[in-house]
């Protein structure tokens, strides 16, 4: 039985977030990373005790939306992209754990359609990424 029917439906659970300061210093010093503007993909294979084999961090940085409901949407629209969009992260990942990073560049707001559509581009290209080099 894969991880994916563990989990019934496509929902982003406080297990699903990466929450641990010293794991998202970690993934800042040698993680890698992807862009496809105005999103930054930053992600790292890691250990970690868990149910589900991805945490992810949705960042929108305050020095670029001064107004926290303007980057409380921002969030809430890279959220529900990742959240219909991670089983097909998880059914390339064997039994390995990953940490993810979405970081929001531009200075303007954009629509959650051009939001889904960068973010789908990040995810296919780290499945890429993923998929040609050796996993250990």
């Amino acid at each position: 039985m894969s991880l994916l029917q563990h989990n019934t439906g496509f929902t982003f659970t406080k297990a699903e977030r990466l929450c641990s300061k010293k794991a998202i210093d970690e993934l800042f010093s040698s993680g890698k990373s992807k862009t496809q503007f105005p999103i930054k993909l930053i992600y790292k294979f890691s250990e970690f005790d868990g149910a589900f084999p991805v945490r992810a961090l949705f960042i929108v940085p305050k020095k670029k939306h001064k107004r926290a409901n303007k980057r409380n949407v921002l969030k809430r629209r890279m959220r529900e992209t990742y959240r219909l969009k991670k089983h097909t992260l998880y059914n390339v990942l064997n039994f390995q754990k990953m940490d993810i990073m979405f970081v929001y560049l531009s200075n303007q707001s954009i629509s959650y359609f051009d939001i889904d559509k960068c973010m789908t581009l990040l995810i296919d290209e780290m499945i890429k990424s993923i998929g040609t080099k050796d996993m250990k």
